[in-house]
C-alpha cells in the first residue's frame, strides 16, 4: 500500500503568498518615524534658542533699569539740599532721558518728590524727604523693563 498524503500537508517550496513588499513598507514606516522625530528635535532646538534669546534681552533690560535706579539713588544721595521741583504737574525733581550703557542697553529715569515727614529721635529741623524713582531699561529691540524705587533722605531744613 502506498502512503498517500494530501498535497496541502506537504511543505511548499515557492515564495510565501501575501508577503510581497513587506520589507519596503517596514522601511518606509521606519523612515517616517525617524523623520517625525527629527522634525521634533529641530523644532525644540529652535524654540529653545528663541526662549534663551528672549531671556537674555529681559535680563539685559533689567540690569539697565537697575543702573537707572542706582543713578537716581545717587542723585538723591549727593544732593546737599533737597532737590527743587522742576515740574509741578507730577512733582518731578530730576529727569534723565535715554542714557546709553553698553551696546544696545540704555536707561531713562524720573525722580519724583512724594512728601516729607519728621524722623523720630531727631530735632524738628530734620525731615525725611521721600522720593519715587521710576527707571526704564531697554536692551536690543524688544527688551524693556521698568523698576520703581522708593528713596528717602534726611535733610536739615532752615540752614
Amino acid at each position: 500500500m502506498k502512503n498517500e498524503t494530501p498535497e496541502s500537508n506537504l511543505p511548499q517550496k515557492g515564495p510565501v503568498v501575501g508577503r510581497d513588499g513587506f520589507a519596503l513598507v517596514t522601511t518606509l514606516l521606519m523612515v517616517l518615524v525617524l523623520s517625525v522625530m527629527a522634525v521634533g528635535v529641530v523644532w525644540m532646538a529652535s524654540s529653545e534658542k528663541k526662549t534663551s534669546f528672549a531671556e537674555q534681552n529681559h535680563i539685559s533690560s533689567l540690569f539697565s533699569a537697575d543702573a537707572g535706579g542706582e543713578a537716581g539713588i545717587n542723585f538723591v544721595r549727593l544732593s546737599s539740599t533737597p532737590p527743587k521741583i522742576i515740574s509741578y504737574a507730577d512733582s518731578s525733581v530730576h529727569y534723565q532721558s535715554d542714557t546709553d550703557l553698553h551696546g544696545s542697553q540704555k536707561y531713562g529715569l524720573k525722580c519724583v518728590y512724594s512728601g516729607k515727614a519728621r524722623r523720630p529721635g531727631w530735632g524738628i529741623d530734620f525731615k525725611d524727604y521721600n522720593y519715587r524713582i521710576d527707571s526704564t531699561g531697554e536692551a536690543a529691540t524688544h527688551g524693556s523693563t521698568t523698576v520703581e524705587l522708593v528713596v528717602n533722605r534726611l535733610y536739615r531744613e532752615g540752614y
